[in-house]
């Protein structure tokens, strides 16, 4: 049952990442980055092991690699331009600090 909401703790991080990080930049970026950093490690915090806190990044990962990437009308989400170079970066710096955290 823990994995499963780590899961999607992780699922629904990302999608409101991906939403957030076009909102008013650069609020959107750092809401987005901070809410990524809070929900990763609130799943360390509540469940206790970092386990959980890897699954819920990965699904993050998951959901950030989705919306990079083309979809069936040529739509894109995160675009390469800066600001989406922007929110990959900090983003990927607030999980690894996530990660690196305690659980405990």
């Amino acid at each position: 049952m823990k994995v499963i909401g780590a899961l999607l703790v992780g699922l629904g991080s990302g999608a409101a990442a991906i939403f957030l990080h076009h909102f008013a930049p650069p609020f959107g970026i750092t809401i987005a980055t901070a809410g990524t950093f809070v929900a990763i490690w609130a799943v360390g915090r509540s469940f206790g092991k970092r386990i959980y806190k890897l699954i819920a990044a990965t699904s993050w990962i998951a959901i950030f690699w989705r919306g990079a990437s083309l979809g069936i009308g040529n739509e894109i989400f995160i675009q390469g331009d800066r600001l989406g170079n922007t929110f990959l970066i900090t983003s990927v710096i607030a999980l690894i600090i996530a990660l690196a955290l305690p659980a405990n």
